[in-house]
This record gives C-alpha cells, structure tokens and sequence, in this order.
C-alpha cells in the first residue's frame, strides 16, 4: 500500500517546528544535523509542489484561453 503523501500544509507545519526548535537557546546540538538535513528536504519537497501547482494552474488557464 502507499503511503499517503503529506499535504503542503502539514510540510509547511512540519518546517516551522523544525525552524522554531533549532532557533530556540536550548537546542540540543545532538540531532541538530538530522533536524537540518529534514528541514532542507522539506524546502525542497514544498518547492517541487509549488512549481507542479504552477504549471497545473497554468495550464488550466491556457486551456480557458482556448476556448474563447
């Protein structure tokens, strides 16, 4: 069964405690790596999802130009 893919909401959600946790005095330089190297795969994640709703918005609104 596939996993279900996490909505850009709950990535947003998840980079934001991630930021808030490594931005805190008392952070644990233990798991500091771990928690950047998620931080940075979310960026990318959330970029990827961001250029695909581009290009889908996109071609929906070429198609309506289409039609006049």
């Amino acid at each position: 069964m596939k996993a279900k893919k996490p909505s850009y909401a709950e990535m947003m959600d998840e980079l934001t405690r991630i930021v808030d946790e490594v931005g805190r005095d008392d952070c644990p330089v233990d798991g500091l790596e771990t928690r950047v190297a998620r931080a940075a795969q979310l960026i990318g994640l959330l970029r990827e999802r961001l250029k695909a709703t581009e290009t889908a918005v996109k071609n929906v609104l070429s198609g309506l130009d289409s039609t006049e």
